[in-house]
């Protein structure tokens, strides 16, 4: 990922080839048309193009830039989206495979899987678009080299490391659980209309909900006791379950995010927080690491460092230089079905 000598781009290039030639059969295939865009000299089939291009049609229809008849306002910036995700398929191939780091096989399945539900899905316009089934599951499973090279590079025991004090210091600071019910401050009006509830509501709903940690801490059986009507009322009939607070996903203020890690875990408590009161106990997370801990740890790697990586991909896509072979893409979107 570091700026590339001459020596380096040669294996870089190499790499790009075995990529194309071995580990991605929708470049290049045996028997392919005419290619429409090479990457440092590998050829991007017509296949594997189209499909980046739905890819970048769907951005810009969300983005708003797209016209009524479904063409782009900008047709070059359209054609300069596609070909830096052909850029980035290829680089980030190529990086991994100089690294000498395979694709591994849990990531090469959930390509496996997303091509099977993207195929019974969308498979009659992927059809259409000119995507074949190999092709989609070969570029999805290429794709899946982007979070591979990610935990090459920042990983415990990567090129540019995290380590595992750190990540666990990340998620202990910034994630909290608890078992428990969320009430909202919410009414319903006679059609079935959302309303706030009045400050009498408030106040017998807290009554109803204090009674109910009362009984359940008395009871020492939270489940049992908030099945009884009055409390169940008071709960919306939604029974307490184990969940997992983010401070960083902004649901809550700072202030009642420490409220709740505050919870205690041996009794029910009553929290009341900005927008819904919580009927809830506290959760020693690092009891069940492999539920909490594990299940998050992925998520707070790339919340550290999704930045740096965003950067280190943008310098390593600059070192790969896209080529069009421009009569024949004129042709091609010419010939797309807007």
């Amino acid at each position: 990922m570091r700026k590339t000598n001459w020596t380096k781009k040669l294996t870089v290039l190499l790499a790009a080839v075995c990529v194309a030639l071995v580990g991605l059969s929708t470049f290049t295939p045996a028997g392919a048309q005419e290619w429409l865009l090479q990457v440092e000299g590998v050829p991007v089939s017509r296949a594997a193009y189209s499909f980046f291009l739905t890819e970048a049609l769907r951005d810009a229809k969300f983005s708003g830039q797209l016209k009524d008849d479904g063409k782009p306002k900008d047709m070059a910036a359209l054609r300069k989206d596609v070909a830096a995700r052909c850029v980035e398929h290829v680089a980030v191939n190529s990086e991994l495979r100089a690294m000498g780091v395979p694709i591994d096989q849990t990531l090469k399945a959930q390509a496996a899987d997303r091509t099977a539900f993207y195929w019974q899905m969308f498979g009659r316009y992927y059809r259409a678009a000119g995507v074949d089934k190999q092709t989609l599951n070969a570029v999805l499973t290429g794709q899946s080299a982007r979070d591979q090279l990610f935990r090459a590079l920042y990983d415990t025991g990567g090129a540019r490391p995290t380590s595992e004090e750190a990540l666990q210091a990340y998620f202990y600071g910034n994630f909290v659980a608890y078992e428990g019910v969320r009430v909202f401050l919410t009414a319903l009006w006679e059609d079935g209309t959302e309303r706030d509830m009045t400050d009498q509501e408030k106040a017998d709903l807290k009554a109803d909900l204090e009674d109910l940690v009362t009984a359940a801490n008395e009871a020492e059986d939270f489940y049992s006791v908030a099945q009884e009507e009055r409390f169940a009322k008071a709960l919306s009939y939604m029974a307490p379950t184990p969940a997992v607070m983010d401070k960083s996903a902004g649901e809550v203020s700072e202030e009642d995010f420490e409220k709740v890690r505050s919870l205690p875990r041996d009794k029910i408590s009553l929290l009341e927080l900005e927008g819904f009161l919580l009927v809830a106990t506290g959760i020693d997370m690092r009891e069940s690491e492999d539920e909490y801990y594990l299940g998050y740890r992925s998520a707070c790697l790339w919340t550290m460092q999704g930045e740096a990586y965003a950067k280190a991909l943008e310098e390593l896509c600059a070192q790969f230089h896209a080529d069009e072979n421009v009569g024949a893409l004129d042709k091609f979107y010419r010939e797309w079905n807007w």
